[in-house]
């Protein structure tokens, strides 16, 4: 019995989060569009009671949804890439909201892409401290902020936290003190993210190989 409830939960769990996480979503793209979606419903005619709240919150679903796409579609094109360039500019002058708007812009982009070169490898480090070994990414040289002796060079990588990856470290070390992995970058997210469970298969060994010798070159 006791092992069958373990077993329960452990099949509940992932379901329940899921539903907190969608739900949570669905009230947050929502709470700005329900207000013009209520007033667009009772200038339709729609009566007010429990079916209008409802109905609100879906339209207003589908308003959030539909603005999303638009603004997607836009800024795929050569006038709308010029437009949403423009007004990144606007707002990269405003001293607190360029310290927040640029960070994030950066961070989503490492992770919405992550074969663009935000990240460039996965390496291992030694921290917390010494005998453990943590997963990170090389996202600059660090040749601008600790001067180069003796031929050594410093880089800039990203520990990032599990199973939320967006969060996490970010130390200056040197070279020599990290080892480069065989790991693609969407195969170290995959690993963090599942917390070690989604790991490459033993046989890919020799593939594995190949990418690390591609990872040494560039």
């Amino acid at each position: 019995m006791r092992r069958a409830f373990v077993r329960g939960i452990l099949l509940l769990l992932p379901l329940a989060i899921t539903f907190v996480v969608l739900r949570w979503l669905f009230h947050a793209v929502t709470l700005m569009s329900e207000p013009g979606a209520a007033r667009l419903l009772r200038m339709a005619g729609v009566p007010q009671g429990p079916f209008f709240v409802f109905l609100t919150a879906v339209f207003a679903l589908v308003i959030t949804l539909g603005l999303v796409l638009l603004v997607g579609l836009v800024g795929g094109n050569y006038f709308g890439k010029l437009a949403w360039g423009f007004f990144e500019k606007l707002l990269m002058r405003v001293p607190l909201v360029r310290w927040f708007y640029g960070s994030t812009r950066q961070i989503m982009d490492a992770f919405a892409s992550p074969g663009s070169g935000a990240f460039r490898e996965v390496v291992v480090v030694e921290y917390p401290r010494r005998g453990v070994w943590t997963l990170g990414f090389v996202t600059a040289p660090a040749s601008g902020i600790i001067p180069s002796r003796d031929g050594e060079e410093w880089i800039c990588v990203f520990l990032p936290t599990t199973p939320n990856p967006t969060s996490g470290y970010m130390v200056i070390v040197s070279r020599s003190e990290t080892m480069t992995t065989s790991l693609t970058v969407d195969e170290g997210l995959k690993l963090i993210v599942s917390g070690g469970f989604i790991a490459p298969r033993p046989g890919d060994a020799q593939g594995a190989a190949a990418r690390g010798e591609e990872v040494a070159r560039r």
